[in-house]
């Protein structure tokens, strides 16, 4: 009995399929416009299937209906992915989007937002199941960007700059747990733009934590290169200044931290002050002149993480 209703049920619905895709052009048309004068959510919804089925079989067509019914879908999609977004529905965000970069691959508008969306996601839901695409989707709005391919609008950004800073950090912030060095390269390029990131203290501080790491490897390599004292003066002086050169970077990026995390009183900042106090004594023997390059050290410009010579 079951097998006998599920066979009418789908005879049912390719009958009711069959008879949509025989309708013809007006037909389908005046269907649309009387369902988007409704007022009913689910009516505009069904709307826009029918006028996505519309353009699949007369899209190619230039009458004025056609281009209607062209600029109905591409509102009203463009108008359930800011909502989807908003309310942090994600996935519908993601689906929608798909439509519309089948059309037009090089929206920055919809990269950038759904960047911005998968980032608010992984933040507020505390759920990583999208990381790869929000990377992907911020790489891909700086790959525009760099081709001059700008969003009609920055919203809920201000600017390219900032949208640029922004989506650099969001590939920082989503790469610290697997790629450190990645999310000390992006961090680095958030921060060279005139944007809010620029005076936000953790980049400065993922920075600090790279070098720490850098710091330890070659610490280790300087320590089993040299510790049968087999290598010349010079050789063991170009090494001992690298790791120097390290040190005075890590405490450049750990200051930076500290003077603007004391300004937006950061809960880390007294852990990472003294770290701070820690290297900058070990490289100077003394921390009496540490306030004073903390207070001048966002005058200087910051040096590149990944160029350590």
């Amino acid at each position: 009995m079951k097998k006998i209703l599920y066979f009418f049920l789908i005879c049912s619905i390719a009958v009711s399929v069959s008879a949509q895709s025989n309708e013809s052009k007006d037909e389908l048309f005046s269907k649309i416009a009387k369902l988007t004068q409704k007022k009913k959510p689910e009516d505009t919804e069904k709307a826009y299937q029918l006028a996505k089925d519309y353009l699949a079989r007369f899209g190619k067509d230039g009458d004025e209906k056609t281009k209607k019914i062209k600029d109905f879908v591409e509102k009203y999609r463009l108008a359930k992915f800011n909502e989807s977004l908003d309310g942090l529905n994600i996935q519908a965000a993601m689906n929608y989007a798909k439509d519309i970069l089948a059309e037009n691959p090089e929206d920055s508008y919809v990269t950038m937002n759904l960047a911005l969306g998968g980032f608010d996601f992984y933040v507020k839901k505390q759920d990583n199941s999208i990381v790869n695409q929000t990377i992907d989707y911020a790489k891909q709005t700086l790959q525009l960007f760099d081709k001059g391919k700008l969003p009609r609008e920055y919203t809920p950004l201000k600017s390219k700059e900032d949208a640029q800073a922004t989506m650099y950090y969001i590939i920082g912030m989503l790469s610290i747990n697997s790629d450190i060095k990645e999310a000390a390269r992006n961090f680095y390029r958030a921060v060279s733009f005139n944007s809010q990131i620029k005076s936000k203290a953790d980049p400065y501080y993922v920075i600090a934590f790279y070098y720490e790491k850098v710091y330890e490897s070659a610490s280790e390599e300087f320590r089993k290169k040299h510790q049968d004292n087999k290598t010349s003066d010079a050789e063991f002086e170009k090494d001992r200044q690298k790791i120097n050169l390290i040190i005075d970077r890590m405490i450049d990026a750990y200051a930076r931290a500290v003077n603007l995390g004391t300004i937006e009183k950061h809960p880390s900042v007294d852990m990472w002050k003294q770290r701070l106090t820690e290297a900058y004594k070990f490289r100077h023997n003394t921390d009496s002149t540490l306030e004073d390059y903390i207070k001048n050290i966002m005058n200087k410009e910051m040096p590149d993480p990944l160029n350590i010579q």
